[in-house]
This record gives structure tokens, sequence and C-alpha cells, in this order.
């Protein structure tokens, strides 16, 4: 089999034995649309070799119902549904769309596959509908705004049989799978906020309900996506919902049923077409499209042309067994979803209350702190402003903080959390994490707070101590509603194996220096597979290590040939692309600013994806560098020797 990324190389190809569920979920999480054709040596793939190809891939039935083209059923022998294309008449051209975004659930896979190709024309265009979102969000900042505000309706009349000369000939019985209006009726009447009419020769005018038409896509199966997408058949019903039964002009309008203005959505359907991917058909080709991020159109055609198409829901759950690293069945994996990666450090910031409060004015909800730091009461006071004035809820809040290493003996653990809910002004905290895996001499809380690296004497002494004792006290925490998560940070992975070895509550998270200089995949993947989610600081580099002589003005990576590339590509900063490619590797990255605007910038990472190529391109600067290593700085520093990653 041959697999071609259509986005990121049409003219290319990886060759492969087989397709599996899990490589196809994961190739279509990040690279959106594949084109999938037999070897070289072999004969074009026939109908029945594209559905038992499709069959194999274990995804969820889909039920076509809500859809406006007429289709027909294609006898296959594999048990999926696969059905022709749209049959709009060949002149006709099929504006951009997801399909079917026009009901609440849409399909997540989409295959087209060519039985004959056209002899002009004819193509399946393809957009991202990323690129789409960002070209709006820019240049009709209030229409999106208004568009993610309301989303959208969607007005369609629909005859009593289908109507093969109109491209939404679809009829009602056959658009809502029912035989009789009884029925029809019935299932109308369940869909709170749908309008339907029927009219005086026997056709039905169907509003639907608000329909969200601009979407995030979190992650699928555990593959980070978190990008935007402008998730609607607008475009297509304003250009395409027009025959004798409808007018297009009437045919789309804002979910408040407030009317949009024609002229930006002439300029939307234009920069669809002109960023649009063209492919022409040969016979035995299968597009293979991720429904949530890719839009399609079909361009019109001369001659006979014969396209078939499937669509499915998600993948099945699948009865592989997962282990950890100690050979421990996983079953949980909920860790590694987050709703928003963007996370905002307290790390050595000037004036804390205040930037905590900005920081969430500007949109952040995820932020992580430590004993350490010195600043949780000012982070607390900004906590309390921000949720006082309204801007936000604690329950919309996450917040972390962490286990100072002279806390590690069971009896100071819950003191240690106490202190800092205390200076923080919480009742619980979402995650308390072991700060490092170095256990120190107890310092006093009255004595000196926080105790940083020293005793009282000016020295740094390191204790015996069972981290897995530390751990058991850590599950404590969670039993009495302290905090709702645990985790570990600064572990490798000799560490991780020794807590989980023990652990009734496993690490939610792992918190690791990560950036383009210490990429750290093999620890990121040896904590994915135990079900751990994995935040970076220190993300963006040295940059914050050179006022501590821990970095030097040759380190900084935001004037990098290879990401300063990549910036213009996309027309991003470097802070944003590497932002980015921490999240496109599963990653939530740890950043930080006293700018309000640049705290906004940082979070304006989900309008972009990095292709394969550009990922490798930053993974290649790759040194395995550290910047914060107590191997190094604690015996600088303290005098004492204290290496933890070798």
């Amino acid at each position: 089999m041959r697999i071609t990324r259509i986005f990121e190389d049409i003219q290319g190809h990886e060759s492969q034995s087989g397709l599996s569920q899990d490589t196809f979920v994961e190739l279509l999480a990040r690279h959106k649309a594949l084109l999938l054709r037999s070897d070289e040596d072999q004969d074009p793939w026939s109908v029945d070799d594209f559905a038992q190809t499709i069959e194999g891939l274990q995804l969820a039935r889909y039920e076509y119902v809500g859809g406006a083209a007429p289709r027909r059923l294609i006898p296959v022998k594999a048990s999926v549904e696969v059905f022709t294309a749209n049959e709009a008449p060949p002149d006709q051209l099929i504006p951009f769309h997801h399909e079917l975004a026009q009901v609440a659930d849409p399909p997540q896979y989409i295959f087209f596959f060519c039985d004959l190709p056209s002899d002009t024309g004819g193509e399946t265009a393809l957009i991202d509908s990323t690129l789409v979102y960002r070209f709006v969000a820019d240049n009709y900042p209030e229409f999106m705004e208004k568009l993610k505000a309301h989303g959208a309706r969607y007005k369609r009349t629909l005859p009593a049989e289908d109507d093969k000369e109109s491209p939404i000939g679809r009829s009602f019985y056959n658009a809502y799978q029912v035989d009789n209006k009884i029925d029809l009726e019935r299932k109308l009447d369940k869909i709170a906020g749908l309008e339907y009419e029927w009219q005086p020769e026997g056709s039905l005018t169907v509003i639907t309900e608000p329909i969200p038409a601009v979407r995030m896509i979190e992650q699928q199966h555990d593959h980070a996506i978190y990008q935007w997408t402008f998730h609607n058949s607008v475009i297509a019903a304003f250009l395409g919902w027009q025959d004798s039964r409808n007018d297009r002009m009437n045919a789309v309008c804002f979910g408040n049923n407030d009317p949009m203005d024609p002229k930006v959505l002439d300029e939307i359907a234009k920069f669809m077409d002109n960023n649009k991917v063209s492919y022409q058909w040969k016979r035995g080709d299968v597009f293979a499209l991720n429904n949530r991020l890719v839009m399609h159109s079909r361009n019109a055609f001369t001659g006979p042309r014969r396209v078939f198409a499937a669509m499915f829901g998600d993948a099945l759950p699948s009865n592989q067994v997962k282990r950890d690293g100690i050979g421990q069945i996983v079953k949980d994996f909920s860790a590694l979803t987050v709703s928003d990666p963007t996370t905002f450090g307290m790390w050595r910031l000037t004036d804390p209350e205040e930037t905590v409060y900005q920081a969430i004015r500007a949109g952040y909800r995820r932020f992580d702190s430590a004993c350490d730091y010195g600043n949780e009461e000012a982070t607390g006071r900004g906590i309390a402003r921000a949720i006082a004035e309204g801007i936000v809820t604690r329950e919309e809040l996450y917040i972390t903080t962490k286990l100072w290493n002279t806390y590690h003996d069971p009896v100071h653990v819950p003191i240690a959390l106490e202190r800092c809910l205390k200076d923080l002004g919480l009742d619980y905290v979402d995650e308390f994490l072991i700060h490092f895996p170095i256990s120190m001499e107890f310092v006093p809380f009255e004595d000196k707070y926080p105790p940083e690296w020293s005793n009282l004497d000016g020295e740094m002494v390191l204790v015996k101590n069972d981290i897995n004792a530390t751990w058991k006290a850590m599950e404590g925490l969670v039993y009495n509603s302290k905090t709702k998560h645990i985790g570990i940070s600064n572990f490798n992975c000799q560490h991780i194996r020794q807590v989980i070895s023990v652990a009734r509550i496993r690490p939610t998270s792992l918190q690791i220096e990560c950036h383009p200089h210490l990429s750290q995949a093999k620890l990121i993947r040896f904590a994915r597979e135990a079900g751990i989610r994995v935040s970076s600081f220190s993300c963006l580099g040295g940059a914050s290590y050179i006022s501590l002589d821990m970095a030097t003005a040759n380190d900084l990576l935001f004037e990098n040939a290879i990401i300063l590339e990549i910036c213009r590509i996309h027309k991003k900063t470097a802070a944003q692309v590497m932002l980015r490619w921490a999240i496109q590797r599963n990653t939530i990255p740890i950043n930080k600013s006293s700018s309000g605007a640049r705290m906004r910038e940082n979070r304006e990472v989900f309008d972009f994806y990095l292709t394969k190529e550009e990922m490798k391109a930053i993974d290649s600067l790759n040194k395995n560098h550290r910047y914060n290593d107590p191997g190094h700085f604690c015996e600088d520093g303290m005098g004492t020797f204290c290496p933890i990653y070798e």
C-alpha cells in the first residue's frame, strides 16, 4: 500500500504492508488527509478491495441522517456501507464543506474511492479547515466572534422524492431515514430548537437548531490536535443550496437568526478556491479524510465519473492490552486528555499578583506554581481578585503546586500542602507534584520558608528517604480531598518505575524540562504509555537561565535559523512555533510573560500546525542539553554533588 500525505507531500508516498487501526488514527490525526493506493506492481484496487480495507480499520458505523445529497448504496463484499458520492449534475461545482456539519454529530472519517475517473475535472478538492479559520479570524474578526458565539442555522426545503437533478435533492424520507410523515415529525420534534413547516405542494422546509460552526478539536485517541476549525457547511449552503425549492441567499444565518454578510461569505469562498488542493483521480485511488479537520468539494467535470464514498464515526475500542514500563496493564488514559494545553508558569515573576490576574484575563486557566517559587501568597491574591471580579470561577482553574525537597518525610507531606493552600488562599489544588526526586534535611516552616536548597546553616544536606513512603503520603492527600491529582516532576524513567510499582493512585502527570535542545522523546513515550501526561517547563529553551549564568546568548533558540524559517512560513513568532512543537509532541508547555500582549500571543497557537518535515527539523536541534540540572548547579552553588538524571 502506498500512502501520500495530501497536504504536505502530494508528489511523494510511503509504502506500508498494511494499515492497522492505531496507525490509521495516528496518521489522520497528524496529517488530516491521506491518499491510499495499491502498490505499483499491483492492479488498482476494486470497490471490494476498498470496502475490505476500510472494514479492517474497525470504525464505528455512521448513520447517514440529515444529509442533502441523494445517495445510492453500492453492493460490496464487506460489512460496511459504500454509496455514491454526491450525484449532482457534472457541470455543477459542489462547494467546500465538512460532511454533515449541519447536524449535531458529524462523522469522524470520510473515504472516497475512484472507480472510474472523469475525462476532465471532477477532482475532490480539499482544504485545511484550520487554514480557513485563520483567514476568517484574521480578516473578519467580528464575523468570527459572532460565529463562535451563536453558531449557524441552516434552512432547506426537501422534496418528498429524491430529485436527481438537484445537488441537494435528497427527499425528507431518505434524509431522516423514515418511511412516513408521522415518524418524521416525531423525530424532528425531539430536536430542541429545530423548526419545520410543510409546504402546500408536499415539500418540507427545515430550519435547523443553532449548530456550532467553529470547533476546537482537542485530541483524538490521545493524539494532540488542538486546532480551531471552520467546522460548518456555511459556504456550501451559501453557494450550493440552490434549486427550484431553495434560494441559496436564505440558506444560512447566524444561530441568533441574524443574517450573514454575503460579501464576507464570498471572500471566504474565494480564499478556499485559491488555497485548495486538487488531485486528479486515478482508478483505484482512495482518499481518507479526517472530517473534523478537512473540508472537501467537487470540481465540475466532463465524461463519465464514478466516485463512491463511505463515512464512519470514531474508531471502535481496541481489545489490545496496553502495559506500562513494569508490565502492569494500563486501562485508564484519561489523564492524557486536557481541554487546553497552554499553561502559565509562576517561576521568577516580578509582580506575580498582577501577572496571574492578567494571565487569567488573557484566557489562561492552567497555572503552575510551587512552594520553592516563593510567591504563592501573591499568586493567591491575583487568583482571588480574578474570581471576585467574575472573570473566572475556581472550578474553571487548574492549579498545580509542588512538594519541596525538605518535606519528603511522610509526616511533613500534608503540612507542606496545607502551607501551600494557606498561601494560595485555596481549599484544594488540582494537582500536587513531588518537585524533585531529591530528599533533603527538614527545615522548620517557622524558621525558613521557602527553605530553598539549604538548611539554616546555609548547607545543602541530603538525607535517606524512601520515595515510595513519600508517595503513599501524597495519596493520602487525595483521599482527604486536599488535591484532586498527584504527580511527579524531574523524575526519570527509573524513578517513575519505582513509584508506579507501589502506587495505589498512579501519577497523573510528569513535569520535565523539555525544549528543542532537550527533546526527551524516550521519557515522554515512557510516561504516556503509563497513562501519565507530560508537561514541559523551559519550553522556549535557555532564555530564562542567562541571568542565572546557567545559559549564554549562544543558547537562544529565538534566533535559530531553522525555527526562523518555520516562523516565516507560518507567519508566527519563534515562541509560538516552539509552543506548537511542544503541543504536537503530546506535551503541555508551560510559558510565562509579564506582557499582556505576549500572554495572548502565546495562546495563539491553535490556528496552525507543523508538518512532519517541520517537526523533524526542530527535532534535529536536540543536543540533550539541560539548563536546570541539579547535577551541575547544586555542586556549583551549594558544594553538594547531586546528579539525578544519569
